[in-house]
């Protein structure tokens, strides 16, 4: 799925705001996964010792998963990557959805080497 395309995807990104807005004290997040039924949105609890700055998501629903984007909320800041953000998605080789509740926007950050 193309950047383009999800951010075009308004139902997807209204559903992530309303998730991100159940946890506008701490980073919430999630994947974006391909399914046969089409693109959709796994809720994941965030696992960090610091939900407030950090985010972490259980391995096994990466492997369960054909994930696509993922996703995470910054609470008090823009949607721009974090130098942590752009090294684990480069580390991941999946890019990353980032929304900022501070803000109402979003923004992806993808490894262009990849």
């Amino acid at each position: 799925m193309e950047q383009k395309d999800i951010l075009s995807n308004k139902k997807l990104l209204n559903t992530i705001k309303d998730y991100a807005r159940l946890f506008n004290t701490q980073e919430s997040c999630g994947l974006i996964v391909e399914k046969l039924s089409g693109v959709s949105f796994i809720e994941c609890e965030n696992l960090s010792e610091n939900p407030k700055y950090h985010f972490e998501i259980d391995p096994k629903i990466f492997i369960e998963n054909k994930v696509l984007y993922v996703y995470h909320s910054h609470v008090n800041c823009t949607a721009n990557p974090s130098s942590q953000d752009m090294l684990y998605s480069n580390e991941l080789c999946v890019p990353f959805l980032i929304y900022s509740i501070r803000y109402d926007e979003f923004k992806i950050y993808k490894n262009i080497s990849v």
